[in-house]
């Protein structure tokens, strides 16, 4: 056999060993994005269920948040501060659910849950209100996607009425 003939083959033994590792990295890299988007949904359902739980566990905080998503914002600043730091947790919590999506790395469905999840509290004028002051808080894509949730649609009428029954039940309400 001639050198020009086991160049050859070293060549084509080459250009297989190139496609087999490019095939290896197209799986790793499949599997690498399926890893991602699995952490990202169970972060994005984690955040959901600790921001739902405020709402078992701290009753009076539960309560001070409802009264303030239907536009009674508390009288005592321990209060207001108080419901101002669960309305940041939220919309940190969605701002960063927002970018996983925009960037491709959460499930479309799981975003558009998510999304309802969010809009029922983002849609009430409490929230409303406390977006409008502090919007600056959050990067400009999710400012953005915000204004755009709000305006395109009406308050949840099931969610304000939910709110309505919570805050009128509430204890010291009652006659």
């Amino acid at each position: 056999m001639s050198w020009s003939a086991f160049s050859a083959i070293g060549e084509l033994v080459g250009a297989i060993a190139v496609v087999i590792s490019l095939v290896y990295l197209s799986r790793q890299v499949r599997q690498n994005t399926a890893a991602v988007r699995t952490a990202n949904a169970s972060g994005v359902q984690s955040n959901l269920q600790q921001l739902a739980r405020v709402f078992y566990t701290d009753r009076e905080l539960g309560a001070l948040v409802l009264r303030t998503m239907s536009g009674q914002l508390p009288e005592r600043p321990e209060d207001r501060l108080a419901v101002w730091a669960y309305f940041f947790d939220m919309l940190k919590t969605a701002e960063l659910a927002h970018r996983h999506y925009m960037r491709g790395d959460l499930e479309p469905d799981l975003w558009e849950a998510s999304l309802a999840f969010y809009r029922a509290y983002f849609e009430t004028p409490g929230f409303r209100s406390y977006w409008r002051e502090r919007q600056a808080a959050f990067v400009p894509p999710f400012r953005e996607a915000m204004t755009s949730w709000l305006g395109s649609a009406g308050p949840l009428q099931q969610t304000h009425e939910m709110i309505s029954r919570a805050t009128s039940d509430a204890p010291g309400d009652a006659p």
